[in-house]
């Protein structure tokens, strides 16, 4: 059995077309309460941290269509179990060790998650803001 362009395009829009419809979690629950920071800092986080850490996603088009949104709901998923603040308390038992990562991570920048800053470049921490942002965990 020989397989013709027309044949393999077919077969391969189909599939295309059938991935469309596997269900992916792309709910935002409630927010069950905010963190009290300073503005700026909260600001901040909410630019560069809150799409993949928090139940204030904001989901693009390219995270309803397949497979391109199996990825983002991937990295959402491990994004919020790493760290949510959307469900972080105040004085949270694992506070030290999540304040270490996150300086780490800060620091990093946009080497954290690249295909995101490549894909939002806008959600890219400034040097300033980078800046206060260590100096406040500190």
């Amino acid at each position: 059995m020989t397989l013709s362009i027309k044949s393999i395009a077919s077969w391969s829009i189909v599939v295309l077309i059938l991935m469309q419809f596997v269900p992916l979690n792309r709910i935002n629950p409630p927010v069950p309460s905010q963190i009290q920071i300073p503005y700026t800092i909260k600001s901040s986080l909410k630019k560069a941290c809150y799409d993949c850490h928090s139940y204030e996603t904001k989901w693009t088009q390219i995270a309803y269509i397949a497979p391109a949104s199996w990825l983002a709901c991937g990295i959402v998923s491990s994004g919020r179990t790493a760290l949510n603040f959307s469900t972080l308390k105040k004085n949270e038992t694992r506070a030290p060790l999540l304040t270490t990562k996150l300086r780490h991570t800060v620091k990093k920048g946009s080497a954290h998650q690249q295909l995101y800053y490549l894909l939002k470049p806008e959600a890219q921490l400034s040097i300033s803001e980078t800046n206060s942002l260590l100096q406040w965990m500190n």
